[in-house]
């Protein structure tokens, strides 16, 4: 046994030196209980309210231990209200490892790229925002509540939902800042529950993402982990009081005093060998008592609450700016003020997310290799970067990118003359903000996986309510974007579907209405138009109908078929049923339309929209399925008695205006005195 401090001073105890060996048992149980089961499974724009309410929202250290920045609540939040004042902005990457990838190799190359890009720790799934059908390959970066949030399994008191996808009034066709901006805005969190005021905010990452990082953090508790703990607590508290009556735990019946119980609970956190259990233990000892009495989860929510008046001291207020319509030609969105904010005053915080190299952003266009695989043409060099690129800053003599994450600070827009904030390091949050890393190398920075450098908005004058705050994006960016607008010609709508957008194909004619045309525009159409009338009035060439129908079946194939095998039936209780995934999603046609039999039961969204019931579909669907390595089987299915509800119009990827041609593309830059000579590694 190591002859620790804390296990030194129990000597001292004499007999009851006992509980500590038979708690230590019970620690090293617990360890491998918790091994073996890892192992096992392993808004609407300028309709803004500006007041002078006090803040919402506020960044500061977060309770979870070692865990840096939370999110707190500045007020009450009632069940199902927004949290804040409105959504964040969301950010498409995609086909960021075939980018990344060796020309050669690319298609083997699919999330195995070797880059550094720390921002993979902050992404969300593209279902989760509503933006799976950006690419064939995406991932979705969301500032404020999709960053800043920390996660705690027993405490998560915030929902979030799907962005909505919104061109701000930039026009596709002849404005040059078309396609300059992400169009995925207002990101809505609500309240899960009622929150209190000084509440920390926690967010549900899923179980994955900790499975998957056990290496970067430590060892974080999931639900079934604090079950086991809370067992633990029981057998501890028995141990103390030698009976199961939580009652009993008062001083004068325990056989260890409290200086003993410190000393022994220390042991028990420390122990060599951590597990999710034990860390799901209360860190104090006086709070596991009390944890015995109650449960875990009330001691921690009870933790995980600072006093409004710490936060305003100690945090940084996150909503004294939002989201509106900016009067800035062809730029979208900006970030308006919500309260008065003086000269030097904060306007946001702006915790940041450092990219070592820049040109991890670079996109290709696409050839034929020598294995004739689709590769990327590195020959023909880079024709554009991410989206996300135009939200980062970064300086001409570096390849670092720093990307900020605090709420709606990405709408903040420039202007060369009239800026009236300006940039700094933040000079606190210490738990958080490294100012050693402003002397290292991009060498050490890219060792780094995780954020720790603050930079923050600050007034440069008076700055009042509803204006919007502006900030200079510097020479070099003002540069390239006249440039950008010297060149740009505009478009005509009908030219839309002629490859007007990256990666998409060359059409010899116009594929329905003119111009661009989101699927979520035809969501309520009544009726489904089958093939026959498509021919004479198609639909709009960026959408696609898609039907969620289960075609898998029990036919065995032992030989490839030398005809298209064919499969009729109607549609049953398999393919309707809720928990369907995105296996049983296909390109569909509808080839028949008929009434709806009389006792046909409409699905919810028919109920809403009487007329989506009335009709049945009989749809065809093309399908392959693996046979060999590298041999595929061609099967269509033809099903009948369609509802229009499994019936979906679906946007065709890489034909959204972040794909368009010749969009401009350009990080923002830090000036010489914010951005450090150390990291100026390009520097002659």
């Amino acid at each position: 046994m190591m002859a620790t401090p804390s296990s030194c001073n129990l000597l001292r105890y004499g007999p009851s030196v006992f509980v500590f060996f038979f708690i230590l048992l019970l620690v090293v149980n617990i360890s491998r209980s918790a091994e073996a089961e890892s192992n096992e499974g392993v808004g609407n724009d300028n309709d803004i309210e500006f007041d002078n309410d006090p803040c919402l929202l506020y960044l500061a250290q977060s309770t979870i231990p070692n865990a840096g920045l939370g999110v707190f609540a500045g007020t009450s939040f009632k069940k199902d209200e927004l949290i804040g004042r409105v959504g964040d902005a969301a950010f498409p990457t995609v086909d960021q490892d075939w980018h990344n990838s060796p020309s050669e190799h690319t298609s083997f190359a699919k999330h195995e790229g070797d880059y550094h890009w720390p921002l993979t720790n902050y992404d969300w799934m593209p279902s989760d925002i509503g933006m799976m059908n950006e690419a064939e390959d995406v991932s979705a970066t969301v500032t404020g509540f999709g960053a800043a949030p920390n996660c705690h399994f027993r405490l998560l008191n915030v929902n979030e939902h799907k962005a909505s996808y919104d061109s701000a009034g930039i026009d596709r066709y002849r404005s040059p800042g078309a396609g300059a901006s992400t169009p995925w805005f207002n990101r809505s969190s609500t309240a899960a529950i009622d929150i209190d005021a000084g509440s920390e905010l926690f967010v549900d990452y899923g179980p994955n993402w900790f499975l998957s990082r056990d290496g970067i953090f430590q060892l974080v508790p999931l639900t079934n982990d604090y079950e086991r703990a809370q067992e633990f607590l029981k057998e501890y508290g028995r141990l103390l009081v030698g009976s199961d009556n939580p009652n009993d735990l008062v001083d004068d019946k325990m056989s260890l005093d409290d200086d003993a119980q410190r000393d022994l609970w220390n042991v028990i956190k420390t122990f060599p060998y951590p597990t999710r259990a034990r860390q799901a233990l209360p860190d104090d000892h006086r709070d596991a008592i009390r944890a015995i009495h109650g449960d875990i989860q009330t001691i921690e929510k009870e933790n995980s609450i600072r006093s409004v008046s710490y936060l305003k001291e100690y945090g940084k207020c996150m909503d004294n700016i939002v989201p509106g319509l900016s009067d800035i030609p062809h730029a979208g969105r900006g970030a308006f003020a919500t309260r008065f904010i003086p000269k030097g005053g904060l306007v946001a915080p702006a915790p940041v997310v450092h990219i070592a190299d820049k040109s991890v952003a670079n996109m290709y266009n696409e050839t034929i290799g020598r294995s004739f695989t689709v590769v990327r043409d590195e020959a023909a060099g880079v024709i554009t970067k991410q989206i996300i690129t135009n939200y980062m800053f970064g300086h001409k003599n570096s390849t670092l990118l720093l990307f900020p994450y605090s709420s709606n600070v990405a709408y903040i827009n420039h202007h060369s003359t009239k800026y009236n904030a300006g940039l700094r390091w933040a000079k606190d949050f210490s738990f958080y903000h490294h100012e050693e890393w402003l002397n290292k190398s991009v060498e050490f920075l890219e060792e780094h996986w995780t954020s720790g450098l603050m930079l923050e908005f600050i007034a440069l004058r008076d700055i009042l309510v509803g204006e919007e705050v502006l900030i200079n994006y510097g020479d070099e960016w003002q540069m390239a974007w006249d440039e950008h607008v010297k060149h740009w010609q505009p478009t005509n709508p009908e030219s839309d579907h002629n490859n007007l957008t990256l990666w998409t194909k060359y059409s010899e004619s116009n594929n329905g209405r003119r111009g661009y045309v989101r699927a979520e525009e035809l969501d309520n159409d009544e009726i489904i138009k089958t093939m026959n009338e498509r021919l004479a009035d198609p639909y709009p060439h960026g959408i696609m109908l898609m039907c969620t129908i289960n075609v898998n079946h029990d036919t065995a194939y032992l030989s490839a078929p030398k005809t298209i095998p064919f499969f009729r039936r109607s549609i049953g209780e398999v393919d309707l049923r809720e928990d369907s995934d995105d296996k049983h999603i296909h390109n569909c046609n509808v080839t028949e339309r008929y009434e709806a039999d009389e006792d046909y039961e409409e699905s919810e969204d028919e109920e809403e929209n009487h007329n989506l019931g009335r009709y049945m579909y009989t749809v065809l669907i093309e399908v392959k399925k693996p046979f060999t390595d590298d041999y595929f089987i061609t099967e269509v299915h033809e099903i009948r008695n369609v509802p229009r509800s499994s019936i979906s119009f679906v946007n065709i990827p890489y034909t959204s205006d972040i794909f368009l041609k010749n969009s401009f593309r350009h990080e923002m830059m830090l000036p010489d005195d914010i951005f450090p000579k150390a990291w100026m590694n390009l520097m002659p």
